[in-house]
């Protein structure tokens, strides 16, 4: 009679046993299934940042100042930039690597990030002069600063990364003072030169006090020329990789833990289901 109870009791047992075991063969198939794209796209999705820019970028800690517009614009980035195709090769003349300078006075440059099928930068003066170049992981543009206003100016950049993906972002700063027309920075009055000794001690005195007398327009003070140098900087906020919404890498590695917590959950209740069955 013992022998009878213990062998109904082991085959009593054994479909449960199986019952958990094919849960869990299930749950790991689908566990494996789903985390392994995840795990081998995470790599590939990962590309280069911006690190740094001369001049510096506004960022959450204040607004960057400058003297002047500097003559040369570099950004600088973690990996190795894709350098840009040959005139030839571009699509429709225009090189996959930009970087483009354009003072407050053109209304619509951040629209070329936020919303390019609106903006219109006919009107507007581009800084930038030539080709943008490549470096390794850096990307700069001479800049034809002549004549150029203080305020703030918008840097538009567009690039490719060693993995073939590209990107185009923008970040302003703001020039405290403007540039004369030689390319130096206009910081003080430009009075004009003091009169040499006169060989000729004849000369009629209206000559001389019209060479001593200024030209208004020589004397005009840089700072006060636009009082909307004095305003606050764009409010749009500098745009720089890294900083903005959640990278692909970030958003890939949440959905992905977010998934094995479900199927943890699903094994947890497959086994207490087949336990009390």
């Amino acid at each position: 009679m013992r022998r009878t109870v213990s062998l109904v009791n082991t085959r009593a047992s054994h479909p449960r046993s199986t019952r958990a075991l094919r849960a869990l063969s299930v749950a790991a198939v689908g566990v494996v299934a789903l985390v392994a794209p995840l795990a081998a796209a995470a790599p590939a999705s990962a590309h280069s940042s911006l690190i740094d820019t001369s001049p510096a970028a506004d960022g959450p800690d204040g607004a960057s100042v400058i003297d002047a517009l500097p003559d040369r614009v570099s950004l600088t980035f973690s990996d190795d930039l894709t350098p840009p195709l040959p005139t030839e090769q571009q699509q429709g003349g225009e090189s996959t690597t930009q970087i483009r300078v354009y003072d407050d006075t053109c209304a619509d440059a951040g629209l070329l990030i936020a919303d390019p099928g609106r903006a219109d930068t006919r009107d507007c003066t581009d800084y930038a002069a030539g080709e943008a170049v490549v470096e390794g992981p850096t990307v700069s543009v001479d800049v034809d600063n002549q004549g150029a206003p203080a305020g703030t100016y918008t840097i538009v950049w567009q690039v490719v990364y060693g993995d073939g993906h590209p990107d185009s972002q923008m970040f302003t700063f703001t020039a405290e003072n403007a540039v004369a027309g030689e390319g130096t920075p206009s910081t003080s009055p430009s009075a004009a030169p003091s009169a040499s000794p006169s060989e000729t001690p004849s000369a009629a005195p209206s000559e001389t006090s019209e060479e001593s007398t200024p030209d208004p327009a020589e004397t005009t003070e840089p700072g006060a020329s636009d009082p909307e140098a004095s305003e606050d900087p764009d409010p749009s906020p500098a745009i720089i990789e890294g900083e903005g919404p959640l990278s692909t890498p970030a958003v890939v590695a949440i959905v992905g833990g977010a998934l094995v917590l479900v199927l943890i959950a699903f094994i947890i209740v497959m086994i207490a289901r087949s336990r009390r069955s």
